[in-house]
């Protein structure tokens, strides 16, 4: 089959290389001049490694990155909130801290071995169907094609949404984060965070080669105001209250060199309609707080191209491909929603419930291993 992709992320390359893998004909569509990562560290969990370790790319991946062996969670006061270790589950389960472009530059040398043919500078807006084949189209209204069918990966702000008439719900987070890479000696083997209240939350990720992820989170319109009071004011703050970010932030001289990210939700009901389907965050963003829209994307990518091996036939696919799929995102979009205004919110009350109850949770054996198995990537729904 001919197969359009929008968008060259995580989820488009990785699907672009298993339908072409499988004899298929895939041309990617991208906004950008370049194809390359945008942000900075993820975690992979066993969810995620599954996928590319059938991809083939996995010990490479592994290699050059941080293994994790769990997380932890400190207030400002130095009391621990949370802490979970993989190997409570087994020996073999950790995560890894990857740099995200790590990921991207192999699932782009996959995608050049299996001939997918990448078009830059090329967003696609719409998308129409003549003698049930599809012509997509362009920024300049520039029609491409045909194609038997549109892969939407074009992340969480698809305009292909409303393209393809399907109702969605959107919610805009009115916090934010603060993301940069640099060296990090202190932080090695989980990633370490540090909350103040529900307002203040700043990370420490471990990516490998001496490397660590940061993340700021704050309100979104209080960026400004942070940039107007001076790089050096900010810096002082930040390790005031997490004293290992001093050798990172000793790396960054303004704030340009450091990503400012929004979050927001969007429900769908369905994920395809005629001739289209959505995947990764195009289909089911959420905030990042549980840290699965990696693993989720790759999960998305093996289940739509097996179930296209699988049928030959787009529409059976596509009902497969959520069917298989929705209960596990609906999980973890439900409980990243529910969980995000006790981290990051203008709810008082939230900071203290969460205090009072997160660190007896781990304490009760089956709630623990239900948290592991969430981290993970590995519950599959609500019971």
């Amino acid at each position: 089959m001919r197969i359009a992709v929008s968008g060259c992320g995580i989820a488009g390359t990785a699907v672009g290389h298993l339908l072409a893998l499988a004899g298929h004909e895939v041309t990617i569509f991208e906004q950008a001049e370049q194809c390359q990562a945008i942000g900075a560290g993820i975690m992979l969990q066993p969810s995620g490694q599954i996928v590319l370790d059938r991809l083939g790319i996995l010990d490479s991946i592994a290699r050059q990155s941080a293994k994790l062996e769990g997380i932890e969670a400190f207030l400002l006061s130095g009391r621990p909130l949370v802490e979970l270790n993989y190997a409570a589950l087994g020996d073999q389960h950790f995560a890894y801290g990857v740099h995200r472009g790590l990921l991207f530059t192999h699932l782009m040398k996959l995608c050049k071995a299996s001939d997918v043919r990448i078009q830059t500078s090329t967003q696609i807006c719409d998308f129409c169907e003549r003698e049930n084949e599809v012509h997509v189209i362009d920024q300049h209204g520039t029609q491409h094609g045909p194609f038997d069918f549109l892969v939407a990966a074009d992340g969480s702000r698809s305009r292909l949404r409303a393209a393809a008439k399907l109702s969605s719900r959107t919610v805009n987070y009115e916090y934010a984060a603060i993301w940069a890479t640099g060296p990090c000696s202190l932080v090695t083997n989980r990633l370490h965070q540090v909350i103040d209240r529900t307002n203040r939350l700043v990370g420490l990720l471990p990516i490998g080669d001496g490397q660590c992820s940061f993340f700021w989170g704050l309100r979104a319109d209080q960026y400004s105001g942070l940039v107007q009071r001076g790089l050096p004011n900010w810096k002082r703050e930040v390790i005031e209250m997490c004293a290992p970010a001093a050798e990172l932030l000793a790396s960054i001289d303004n704030f340009q060199a450091m990503t400012f990210a929004g979050y927001r939700h969007v429900g769908m009901k369905r994920w395809h309609a005629n001739k289209i389907v959505f995947l990764g965050d195009a289909a089911h963003p959420s905030s990042p707080h549980l840290g699965q829209g990696v693993n989720l994307a790759l999960e998305d990518a093996a289940c739509f191209a097996d179930a296209i091996n699988d049928t030959d036939n787009f529409d059976q696919a596509a009902v497969r491909y959520q069917k298989i799929r929705q209960r596990k995102v609906r999980y973890y979009q439900s409980l990243t929603r529910m969980l995000t205004p006790f981290f990051q919110s203008d709810i008082p009350m939230s900071a203290t419930c969460r205090n009072v109850g997160l660190p007896w949770f781990p304490r009760v054996p089956w709630v623990r291993r239900r948290m592991l198995q969430t981290l993970s990537g590995l519950q599959n729904g609500w019971f």
